[in-house]
């Protein structure tokens, strides 16, 4: 298994990617998601990017279309429960 990639919501607008750009990471391209309701901060690594992601638009991401990503819960994630657990 390969990870190019592992997103985070951010609850406050990305502003977490300020504290990576003082512990001295450098920041790449950003980009909104259309359709999706989001917008993202990404920091690159050799073979690797960590992306910062919140909401820009609740409606996008409320849409049947977005539905079935579960992105809203997730960007919900100070409201809601994990979508999954370990078990005992």
């Amino acid at each position: 298994m390969e990870i190019d990639h592992i997103f985070i919501f951010s609850a406050n607008q990305g502003q977490e990617g300020d504290q990576l750009l003082d512990f001295g990471l450098t920041e790449g391209s950003s980009r909104v998601h259309p359709g999706q309701g989001t917008t993202n901060r990404k920091f690159y690594f050799e073979n690797f990017f960590l992306e910062i992601l919140y909401v820009i638009n609740k409606q996008e991401i409320i849409s049947e279309l977005t539905a079935p990503t579960h992105l809203w819960e997730r960007s919900q994630f100070r409201e809601t429960k994990p979508l999954c657990t370990e078990s005992a």
